[in-house]
């Protein structure tokens, strides 16, 4: 069989189905990720489902063209659908950043993982469940950020309070009971005492909810006698 044979027998079992469900897929939910500015966006996800739907809709075909001749399978879409899936995750992570203990992209890397997983449904070539599975995971990633959005999470911080000349534990005393009125629990109160006792460093090791102000927090404990530097920032993971 010659070359030009070879091309034409191959694109006459080409469906473009798949393709074109992949790119639409993919690029509802890699539209919301890119809206959102986050890392991975519209392009890696189109990426992510078409490659997918791609490989398992090419194994179904290789699969069944060596069995004809062969009489075995040397591509089991399963098999690849399974490593293709564990694969995707190394992606994933790479959208996911940590500052503090702030933790960004994890819904990126979930959507990237799910989107590949749809590319796996649709080489398969069951359409509804892959359209489906995409219009369910837009309304998880646009209704339900509008219905938590009233939700303040608890956040664990630590307030550092630098002072000298005066007893620290009339300092702690004084920021502990500041910090129960502005409804900041503390934790731990750790003590750095420099030789001399002139000089003291208190960490605050607190827990409190997001909608509190810390530049309210930090001018009130700032404002106390003998405290020359008061800070707040996040707890290092």
């Amino acid at each position: 069989m010659g070359l030009d044979e070879l091309i034409r027998s191959q694109l006459g079992t080409l469906d473009p189905l798949p393709i074109l469900v992949a790119i639409v897929v993919g690029s509802a939910i890699g539209f919301e990720r890119q809206f959102h500015g986050r890392p991975a966006g519209l392009r890696t996800h189109v990426l992510v489902c078409l490659s997918s739907a791609v490989l398992i809709h090419a194994s179904r075909i290789v699969s069944l063209s060596t069995a004809d001749i062969q009489g075995t399978l040397v591509f089991d879409p399963n098999r690849l659908g399974t490593g293709i899936v564990t694969g995707i995750g190394f992606l994933g992570a790479a959208a996911v950043i940590r500052s503090g203990d702030i933790v960004r992209g994890i819904t990126t890397g979930a959507c990237v993982w799910a989107v590949a997983c749809l590319g796996v449904v649709i080489g398969q070539g069951h359409y509804a469940i892959a359209i489906v599975g995409a219009m369910t995971m837009l309304v998880v990633l646009v209704l339900f950020d509008q219905l938590f959005s009233w939700v303040k999470p608890v956040v664990y911080r630590k307030l550092v309070v630098h002072g000298r000349e005066v007893d620290f534990a009339q300092v702690r005393d004084r920021t502990t009971a500041l910090l129960d009125e502005a409804r900041v629990s503390v934790q731990d109160v750790s003590c750095r005492v420099q030789a001399g006792g002139r000089a003291f460093d208190l960490t605050f090791h607190v827990r409190n909810r997001a909608d509190v102000l810390a530049t309210d927090v930090v001018a009130q404990v700032a404002g106390l006698e003998g405290v020359d530097v008061a800070e707040w920032g996040s707890i290092e993971i």
